[in-house]
């Protein structure tokens, strides 16, 4: 099981830049503040944008991840357009798996050989004193227990830190949204299509064994940067995207990832061409539904809506009319 879990942190080493994104509150005007609050309870999340082709319809859900802990997903709006839609499209993801019994040895083997530095080196000699410094008082706050952790690589170590500052923040990296949806669509038999991409386990390792040291080190950086100074705004925004709130979503920057954490993706050619060819699959089927269905669902993740380069940007750019909520 430990080894299990480092694989899943060297792949949040990427995964998890790629689908948070740093949050940055713009500049406030004086004298307005943010209201931070803990969400608890069920709420709707965002209002629909519209994409139209004629008389056809794509309604766009942006999904949002970390979200508050303790929140209850629920939204009449999204049910009742699910309900009259021809199909569901969700958001373009990433999927990881290995039924053979025997590659699954070779990853879980090759994941523990990947998951240590050369030499076994320890993170006192691999990161420069400075980051050294930061990345200690990140791990006595938010994981004074976890003995091991210095003598991981920086990128299972960033993953592992993300996640734990997060969950102390009153935030969860979670399906619930998604696996909501889903019901919706099952509960109205709407068919559901996943803009999904497969990968081979070994050929996900062998590519991240590409990522250079230089490339892990910025992006490293990059994760303590996040800890330290943007968990109260990623806090803000999931309390804006629970409630509905478009102005104050609208105020956060959503960058695709930190430009380290996308060098470092870049630098790893085989992963950055899955994550390439996901987004491909959902332009393909919402392309498709626009010219055939007269509604349907979609899902994207937020930051793919506000974005100036987003996919609904380049919907917009293929000559498909975009109505804000």
């Amino acid at each position: 099981m430990k080894r299990r879990i480092k694989l899943v942190g060297i792949l949040t080493m990427f995964v998890v830049q790629g689908s948070t994104g740093q949050a940055q509150p713009a500049a406030d005007p004086p004298g307005e503040i943010i209201e931070e609050l803990t969400v608890i309870g069920r709420y709707p999340g965002p209002p629909l944008w519209k994409v139209t082709h004629g008389e056809h319809v794509l309604w766009i859900f942006g999904n949002l991840t970390p979200l508050p802990k303790r929140m209850t997903w629920g939204s009449q709006t999204v049910e009742a357009v699910i309900a009259r839609s021809a199909e569901v499209i969700l958001e373009p993801s990433l999927r990881v798996r290995e039924w053979n019994p025997i590659k699954l040895i070779k990853v879980v083997r090759q994941a523990n050989r990947l998951s240590k530095n050369a030499d076994d080196a320890t993170l006192a000699t691999v990161l420069p004193p400075d980051l050294y410094v930061r990345y200690s008082a990140l791990k006595e706050r938010y994981a004074p227990r976890d003995r091991d952790m210095d003598e991981l690589r920086p990128g299972v170590v960033a993953g592992t830190l993300y996640r734990r500052a997060i969950d102390d923040a009153g935030l969860a990296i979670n399906r619930q949204v998604a696996d909501g949806i889903n019901k919706i669509a099952r509960r109205h038999d709407v068919a559901v299509t996943q803009s999904r991409t497969d990968a081979k386990p070994l050929d996900l390792l062998a590519d991240l064994a590409e990522v250079s040291s230089a490339a892990e080190l910025a992006c490293f950086d990059t994760m303590m940067k996040t800890i330290e100074t943007d968990l109260d705004a990623m806090r803000a925004r999931a309390n804006a995207w629970a409630s509905g709130e478009m102005e104050s979503l609208r105020r956060f920057d959503y960058p695709p990832a930190e430009t380290d954490c996308w060098s470092a993706i870049e630098s790893a050619e085989g992963l950055l061409a899955l994550i390439r060819h996901a987004d491909a699959e959902w332009l393909a089927s919402a392309e498709r539904a626009l010219g055939s269905h007269l509604t349907t669902f979609a899902v994207l993740p937020m930051r793919e809506i506000l974005e100036a380069d987003g996919l609904l940007q380049q919907l917009k750019a293929r000559g498909y009319t975009v109505r804000e909520p």
